[in-house]
Formats: C-alpha cells, structure tokens, sequence
C-alpha cells in the first residue's frame, strides 16, 4: 500500500488513534503519543508498516497483509502485528 493509500485509511478511520485502538485495543489509560511510518526486518525480508508508540507499549502493524503456509497447500493471507 502506497503512503498515499495508508494516509486515505487513517484519515477515513479517524486517524491514527483510532488505527491503533481499532488493531490493537486499547489499555485503561493508555494514549497514544506517536505513529511513524517505518519497514521492520524479518527473517522473510523487509515489512513496510507503521510502528506506534504509546504510554504503555510499542506496536507494530503491516501496511499489507503477508501470505503465509500454515499447513503445506493452504495458503492465508494476514497482517504482521507486533505488540510489546
């Protein structure tokens, strides 16, 4: 997904508050402070997403979801989300 695209889904969403609280829940007390559009490193290569920053936690979502093989002949399709 284009910055264009990503940019069109936070907007239509409510921003980037509502992203994170859409993909990730949100903790009593919890704030979000920043976004930053970022590519994380994994063993299968670069992911292109977006990292958020909040008073609790930092998290990670995929701008595009990733296919992956959970048993051999079914592929599915998923976000990579990363939450700490």
């Amino acid at each position: 997904m284009g910055k264009l695209a990503v940019g069109t889904k936070v907007l239509a969403e409510g921003g980037h508050d509502k992203v994170f609280q859409q993909t990730f829940g949100i903790l009593p007390g919890e704030q979000l402070r920043k976004s930053y559009a970022c590519y994380l490193s994994t063993s299968s290569g670069p992911v292109i997403g977006t990292l958020y920053l909040s008073t609790m936690r930092l998290a990670f979502c995929s701008d595009n979801p990733l296919c992956y093989s959970p048993t051999p002949g079914q592929q599915e399709w998923m976000y990579y989300k990363e939450d700490r």
